[in-house]
């Protein structure tokens, strides 16, 4: 599929999954969806694809910047989870945060910095793996979630689902996906080419839904 195919379908299934009430707890499933439905294609290699997922790319950077500007002027709750795994894994040791609030503090700003550098490493590494490997493998998808949760926890869930759909529709496709990564064997159903008639059909349905998705998310709080 392309670009707006996998935008679509991302953002709806993030929203249908996660389910977001309010704008504010929306903004992190914008974050998170935006980057998990384009990142896998880091990777591609042919020019065209590479134009439209480049292009693409761009709009969604764009879009994860405003949910943050927009959550630090509303104050909703995502930056607040920034840095904030320090925290999650005393809890997980048992530890009482004002027993070790410094120490908490302090891992949490390792934490961070390492699921920086680790998505960033992830990322570069999967855009020399080769078309539909390393970056559509669920090693990447687990490796840069959990490198999300250590810089932002409240966007690894969306980022995870939307990562997902996004490996989900290319097994659709005619070109295999190395969903087992390092395992060169790749997973293919064969039902229709990237780019033709179903790319436009998955586009059109993926955007009702995801249009639905929203509106339906935000009225059940009403």
């Amino acid at each position: 599929m392309l670009a707006k195919a996998h935008i679509a379908v991302g953002m709806a299934a993030a929203f249908s999954i996660v389910r977001p009430e309010t704008v504010a707890e929306a903004l992190p499933v914008i974050a998170g969806g935006a980057l998990g439905c384009l990142i896998c294609d880091l990777d591609c290699e042919n020019k065209s694809e590479k134009s439209d997922s480049s292009h693409w790319r761009v709009v969604m950077v764009l879009v994860v910047a405003a949910a943050l500007i927009e959550d630090h002027l509303l104050d909703a709750g995502m930056w607040r989870s920034f840095g904030s795994s320090g925290n999650y894994l005393m809890d997980l040791l048992g530890q009482t945060r004002d027993a070790l609030s410094g120490a908490s503090g302090q891992i949490g700003s390792y934490l961070w910095f390492a699921g920086l550098a680790g998505f960033v490493i992830t990322c570069v590494f999967a855009s020399g793996s080769g078309h539909r490997g390393f970056s559509h493998s669920l090693l990447a998808m687990a490796l840069e979630t959990i490198c999300l949760w250590l810089i932002f926890p409240a966007v690894a869930a969306p980022f995870a689902i939307a990562f997902t759909s996004h490996v989900l529709l290319d097994m659709m496709n005619k070109k295999s996906v190395r969903l087992f990564y390092p395992s060169k064997r790749g997973f293919c159903l064969g039902w229709f080419y990237a780019d033709r008639l179903a790319n436009k059909i998955v586009t059109a349905g993926g955007t009702v839904w995801m249009i639905a998705a929203v509106i339906l998310c935000l009225r059940s709080n009403r």
